[in-house]
């Protein structure tokens, strides 16, 4: 099990509290203030400074007296509030972009979605629609009472350590694109993380996996492997609560690992690339399902599912 380091000074202390009482009020609320003594296990006078605190910033709201669960007056009932601050998060993929605003509690309060290819289009291009994407997004949060405090944004490919640059999309043929340089105008002043898609996928496992993940944190599972697989294939590790990064950050790249060293050449530059026996590319090519019909790659998915569903032995052999 993953071991928490201490706090190595007194303003980290108030913050990882701060933290516990939001997760708090999050898995169990609306609940009172010494509900969430008793469930984080500081005192009431400790959880009242807090809740003080975060009611003041705008993350929580009072709703009234709640239930009383034993003797003496209830206590007012706490709650993540529906307004305030919310994060943004875009997703670039090969053939769509998507961007979106999720308030404190988790729920999508604004979205945005472009299905247009972007693999030929060019990173000028493609981050001036999503800057367009955002500015609809940002503008409908608004409306509803919610400002940005940061953005998300999620690639298909490998980012450098600790930056906000693509090192590498092959299935978008990016090459060292810095999207800060680019999505600066959109979203000044916010926080701005840029990661590989299947990260990210790895990380909300770990953060919100299945209820009890959402419910409690802590009792998620600390080592697995998330792999994601559209167009192209990859993975998120996570090992002992942490994600591994490598030194570089480019850990998990499971679908440019070579299973035929002889095999064709892959967009990474590489040969036998296991994206080129089980991308999604390989599958429909396998079935026999092409992609330029009407209805393009959505149809054809939906074509190679109809098939194997029907038991057809090229789509199942695609599969297996």
């Amino acid at each position: 099990m993953a071991v928490v380091p201490p706090p190595n000074s007194q303003q980290e202390m108030r913050r990882r509290n701060l933290s516990r009482v939001l997760y708090a009020v999050a898995g169990a609320g609306p609940v009172s203030r010494a509900a969430i003594a008793a469930r984080i296990g500081l005192t009431r006078a400790s959880v009242s400074t807090l809740v003080e605190e975060l009611l003041r910033a705008g993350f929580l709201v009072e709703l009234g007296p709640g239930r009383s669960g034993g003797v003496g007056r209830p206590g007012n009932a706490l709650s993540l509030t529906g307004m305030g601050p919310c994060g943004l998060g875009a997703e670039i993929g090969v053939d769509h972009l998507t961007v979106c605003a999720v308030d404190l509690g988790g729920q999508v309060r604004a979205r945005s979605v472009e299905e247009r290819p972007n693999g030929e289009a060019g990173p000028d291009s493609v981050l001036r629609r999503l800057s367009s994407l955002l500015d609809q997004v940002t503008g409908a949060a608004g409306a509803a009472g919610l400002r940005p405090a940061g953005l998300a944004v999620a690639v298909p490919g490998l980012v450098t350590r600790g930056s906000t640059t693509v090192a590498r999309a092959p299935n978008l043929g990016w090459y060292e694109t810095d999207l800060a340089a680019h999505l600066g105008a959109a979203v000044p002043g916010l926080p701005l993380t840029v990661e590989n898609e299947a990260n990210f996928g790895a990380l909300a496992e770990l953060w919100l996996g299945g209820e009890k993940g959402r419910t409690c944190p802590e009792s998620a599972p600390l080592d697995f492997i998330h792999v994601s697989a559209e167009v192209g294939i990859g993975a998120g590790v996570v090992l002992d609560g942490e994600l591994l990064r490598g030194t570089r950050g480019f850990a998990g790249e499971l679908g440019h690992v070579p299973v035929q060293p002889d095999g064709p050449r892959c967009a990474c530059g590489g040969s036998g690339c296991l994206e080129q026996y089980a991308g999604e590319a390989a599958l429909l090519r396998a079935a026999g399902i092409s992609v330029h019909g009407a209805g393009g790659r959505s149809a054809a998915l939906a074509r190679l599912r109809a098939l194997a569903d029907e038991g057809d032995e090229a789509a199942l052999r695609a599969l297996r």
